[in-house]
């Protein structure tokens, strides 16, 4: 073989090898910019995760926020309408008196009544909410001020209709009729006799069933029978003896220890919706 057909036999080896090899260094390129490729699209993923998750996060921790933001709104109305809703208690209760104070009508009494029943009555709805709203620290004391405002309401309506009886005997000692006028001097002189009888004997459990006593009250009833039919009723009568016989019903000491459990437990609800509301008790 000649050079020249030497050559060409060269070349066309050459040729034949290089172009496997040329294919398989492509192949291998291919590869390596697939796994370029594919890493490069899990580093996005990841990434776009790690947004995602940062986002949802983000959004996740807003919304937790505006729902104890909202949570909070809801108790602080609850806390603050419960405290309007007891002391109003005491407010109208201490109104009522004041007024049966002065001469007024069946219609403003009986008005009277239906408002401090009205309040007790929101009182109750109240507190239902603070125990439903909690916690526990709230609660408990929130409860005790319910039942020393049940028992405020108590004593002072009783209050109301002693005054209003007291009321309505010295005005009748102002009467055109001497009778009538004589018989209330009669019935202020037997109730007064009435609490000298048992001054001395106050705090004594069963005072008011011995002779003395029993002989005081039925003075007095005796006077109370020659007065007009409808100068005091029966309820009034019984709230003069009753007042007369030891304490009038804001003195008594039920009524005193009452208002000192409302202040306590007052003091102690504030506290514990202070810490409830900020994490403390603010001064």
């Amino acid at each position: 073989m000649d050079l020249e057909g030497i050559g060409a036999l060269s070349a066309a080896v050459v040729a034949s090898i290089g172009i496997p090899t040329t294919m398989l260094i492509g192949r291998w390129q291919m590869k390596a910019g697939l796994r370029t490729a594919e890493a490069t699209s899990k580093a996005g993923l990841a990434q776009a995760e790690s947004t995602y998750r940062a986002a949802l996060d983000a959004v996740r921790a807003q919304a937790n926020a505006a729902h104890l933001q909202w949570r909070r709104g809801i108790q602080r109305d609850a806390y603050a309408s419960f405290l309007l809703a007891a002391n109003r208690v005491q407010e109208l209760g201490e109104r009522f008196v004041a007024n049966n104070e002065e001469e007024i009508s069946a219609e403003t009494i009986r008005a009277g009544k239906a408002d401090i029943y009205d309040a007790l009555a929101n009182l109750k709805a109240a507190q239902t909410v603070i125990e439903l709203e909690g916690p526990d620290d709230v609660a408990a004391p929130a409860a005790g001020m319910t039942d020393a405002a049940h028992s405020m309401g108590y004593h002072l309506g009783k209050q109301a209709t002693y005054e209003r009886a007291w009321s309505k005997l010295g005005r009748t000692l102002d009467h055109q009729s001497p009778d009538v006028s004589a018989a209330a001097v009669r019935l202020m002189e037997a109730l007064a006799n009435l609490r000298s009888t048992f001054r001395s004997e106050l705090d004594e459990p069963g005072r008011q069933n011995t002779h003395e006593g029993r002989a005081a009250e039925r003075s007095c009833r005796d006077a109370w029978s020659t007065l007009p039919p409808d100068t005091l009723d029966d309820g009034e009568f019984r709230a003069l003896l009753e007042g007369w016989s030891s304490h009038p019903p804001t003195s008594s000491s039920s009524y005193l220890d009452a208002v000192h459990q409302f202040r306590e437990k007052e003091a102690h609800f504030v506290s514990a919706v202070k810490i409830e509301l900020h994490g403390y008790p603010t001064p």
